[in-house]
């Protein structure tokens, strides 16, 4: 058989895996899958880096932004407290305000009232009220009422130095005359020697200018025996002893 033919038998029966190994190459070498690269663990870290710095600042951001609202909202207190400070002082001098008037208007009513019971004539009592004593025809530190001038001491001494003092003074110890006039006093008089007196406890009460003591304007209440000096006190007059220490009332007529 010539070399021609053994070559075709061999290459007829030979498998295709044997004709693929056949053609590779002597020098060829199976290569492997190349591992990851680095940059992209890299990238990665960047990115997570690149959202915890956006989720910082963000939160950054709404922090401070709560804080700016916390610091209005703490001066809108303030303001409010002081707003609210301001509106109690105000109501509290409102309410003095008002208070004062009330008093004013009630110490009008009563003057009006005093006015309109005494028949004092009222251009003269405002003329008081503003000059003092100036307009008045009585010394200083005495009280006009009608035509008579009053004096209430404020010095306590016994029912005859009383009368020696008013005696001094150009007056006398009070003699009331009328109901009006005994009205008026009663409303000043408290604990004063009045000119009412008596010799003894058997006589009759009489004034120090003489003049008969009549009992329809008030009754002297006796307080202890034997005595003969009468003492206006809460609107009533009593018999104390003379020589006791009191304070008096003296009156003359005004200029």
């Amino acid at each position: 058989m010539s070399e021609q033919s053994v070559s075709f038998v061999d290459l007829r029966f030979h498998t295709p895996a044997e004709q693929k190994t056949k053609r590779r190459p002597k020098h060829a070498r199976v290569t492997e899958s190349p591992p990851s690269s680095p940059w992209l663990l890299t990238v990665i870290l960047g990115l997570l880096c690149l959202a915890l710095l956006v989720t910082a600042r963000v939160w950054v951001a709404m922090v401070l932004q709560a804080s700016h609202q916390v610091g209005r909202q703490n001066e809108e207190l303030i303001q409010k407290q002081a707003i609210l400070k301001n509106f109690t002082k105000l109501q509290e001098i409102l309410k003095n305000c008002m208070q004062q008037r009330d008093d004013l208007q009630a110490n009008n009513t009563e003057l009006s009232n005093a006015v309109n019971r005494e028949g004092i004539d009222q251009s003269s009592l405002f003329c008081y009220i503003l000059y003092g004593d100036k307009c008045s025809s009585c010394p200083e530190g005495w009280i006009q009422h009608r035509r008579k001038c009053y004096h209430f001491t404020h010095e306590k001494s016994s029912w005859q130095k009383s009368q020696e003092y008013c005696s001094s003074h150009s007056s006398r110890l009070l003699r009331i005359e009328n109901k009006e006039e005994l009205d008026f006093i009663n409303r000043l008089a408290y604990f004063h020697w009045i000119g009412l007196f008596r010799t003894g406890a058997a006589t009759s009460w009489m004034w120090e200018d003489g003049t008969a003591y009549s009992t329809e304007l008030f009754q002297v209440k006796r307080k202890e025996p034997g005595a003969s000096c009468a003492l206006l006190k809460a609107g009533e007059a009593t018999s104390y002893n003379c020589t006791e220490q009191y304070r008096c009332i003296c009156e003359k007529k005004a200029a």
